[in-house]
């Protein structure tokens, strides 16, 4: 493989990692709180991302794109971004609160699938691409 493409593969491997286990993380708080603790499946689902977005922006940043830039500019469109995926789970959440035979932990993998694919492309576009320095 070329230099760049043996990049771009390790790139995605370390997001697949990274994503994964915040992917499980969200996964299994979210169930907890509603199954376990009875919490409403909303709450529940935004509680759920709310923990994981720290740990999220800290693995990514360090790991998976392995940015030098300042944190506080790429902290800013993280945030950005987690509202559009907050924008997204809203969707989901009113779909599935429209049909009650729709079972929650389905709506909670429908999640775990869209943010993950649509975070990794704005990531690597846009919340930790190389900047240029201004001149």
């Amino acid at each position: 493989l070329p230099i760049s493409a043996e990049k771009n593969l390790a790139q995605t491997l370390r997001f697949i990692l990274v994503g994964a286990s915040n992917t499980i993380f969200y996964f299994l708080t979210a169930n907890a709180l509603h199954y376990v603790l009875g919490v409403e499946r909303d709450i529940s689902s935004y509680v759920s991302y709310g923990l994981v977005l720290p740990l999220s922006f800290l693995g990514h940043r360090k790991f998976t794109f392995r940015s030098s830039s300042p944190p506080l500019s790429e902290w800013l469109r993280f945030c950005v971004m987690q509202a559009l995926c907050l924008c997204i789970i809203g969707g989901v959440n009113a779909a599935a609160n429209s049909y009650p035979a729709f079972p929650t932990w389905l709506s909670f993998a429908a999640i775990s699938i869209l943010i993950p694919a649509l975070s990794f492309v704005i990531m690597q576009l846009w919340v930790f691409a190389a900047r240029r320095p201004r001149r």
